[in-house]
């Protein structure tokens, strides 16, 4: 096993990686390859039974870590946790009435989709716009978390909460036209 490694390092550190919102997935994603080879637990089977837990702590946390950092919700939280925010926290960030105005009119644009003409079209321009705020939160969220202006950081990230909702439920709904 790799002596470099600790269950005590960030996500960030684990994978080599600088700590920031945007990366590189398929830097990500080739670390945690390697990783798995070097960590799974089938490879310490004929270790000691101390070996065999050690191999399996880091399997895990390695598997949690790559968890975190492939989806950019999780990774945004996760940055917030790192300078000391916790989740509690950062849900009652204070957020714009404008903003959840657009997202209750996001919201019923989807919930009228099954009933139009061309639902798959309206629905891809919908998720289309949805993916565009997404960007622009994301974008948001970098800005502020580089400044240091974690507030900012946490706001844009519930901002992210919502949209990815609204993304989860689109999904649904075009796998529910794609089953009719």
């Amino acid at each position: 096993m790799s002596p470099a490694l600790s269950l005590t390092s960030n996500y960030f550190e684990l994978f080599r990686m600088p700590v920031g919102f945007f990366i590189d997935r398929n830097e990500l994603s080739a670390r945690y390859r390697q990783l798995q080879g070097e960590l799974h637990p089938d490879r310490h089977a004929s270790g000691r039974e101390h070996e065999k837990r050690l191999a399996l702590q880091y399997s895990a946390r390695v598997n949690e870590a790559y968890e975190t950092l492939r989806r950019p919700l999780s990774r945004a939280l996760y940055l917030l946790e790192l300078v000391g925010l916790t989740q509690e926290e950062v849900a009652r960030q204070p957020i714009d009435g404008g903003f959840l105005i657009v997202q209750m009119e996001l919201r019923e644009k989807l919930e009228s989709i099954g009933a139009l003409v061309e639902p798959d079209e309206a629905l891809q321009h919908l998720v289309d716009e949805i993916n565009g705020d997404l960007a622009s939160e994301q974008a948001q969220f970098d800005k502020a978390y580089g400044a240091r202006e974690f507030n900012s950081a946490a706001q844009a990230c519930v901002k992210m909460q919502y949209l990815d909702k609204l993304l989860r439920e689109a999904e649904q709904i075009e796998a529910d036209l794609i089953d009719d």
